[in-house]
Formats: C-alpha cells, sequence, structure tokens
C-alpha cells in the first residue's frame, strides 16, 4: 500500500504543477487556494449588518400584524358575545309572550 501511495503522492504535485503552468491566475502561489483571503472585513460586516436589520425590520412588522389580528379576533368576539346576548333576550322574551298568551 505504501508504493502505491507514493505513487499517487507524486501523480498529484506533478498535476499540480501542470496546473499551475496552464492555469496562471496567481501571481503568488506560495500559499494554497484556501488559505487565501481576499474578502473585505469591512464588507463583511456591512453585509452582516445590512441582513440583520432586513430580519429586525421583518420581526418588527410580524409583531405588529400579530398585534393588529389579536386586536380583530377581540373584536370579532365581542361582536359575537353582543349578538348571542342579544339574541338570547329576544328568545326569552319571545317565551315570556307565548306563556302570557297560553294563560
Amino acid at each position: 500500500m505504501k508504493p502505491l501511495f507514493k505513487i499517487r503522492e507524486i501523480a498529484w504535485a506533478i498535476v499540480s504543477e501542470v496546473e499551475d503552468w496552464l492555469y496562471p491566475y496567481r501571481t503568488d502561489a506560495t500559499e494554497p487556494l484556501w488559505a487565501e483571503n481576499n474578502s473585505d472585513d469591512d464588507s463583511v460586516v456591512t453585509y452582516m449588518k445590512a441582513q440583520m436589520d432586513a430580519n429586525n425590520d421583518r420581526i418588527d412588522r410580524l409583531q405588529s400584524e400579530m398585534l393588529y389580528v389579536t386586536s380583530q379576533i377581540s373584536e370579532i368576539n365581542n361582536m359575537l358575545r353582543d349578538h348571542n346576548n342579544y339574541e338570547g333576550q329576544e328568545s326569552s322574551k319571545t317565551i315570556i309572550e307565548e306563556s302570557k298568551e297560553a294563560s
């Protein structure tokens, strides 16, 4: 197994050199591509801040919508309760009137 691994390692080195020769897009090849850091830290911080602000805006909007919906549900419940009370009073009036007529 060790000789096979050594052959594979040599092949990787040769392929890496051919790759650097064919695709010379880097001027400094001392570091691997994953170790190079071309991103600007300020842009990352700005992006993260924008994402946090957008999320906070969404949360605020959802909270205000939730408060509106709960107030509407409360109003509907009050209207239903009042409507049921009114119907209950009418039905009791008719029962009383029917009992008076029967007697």
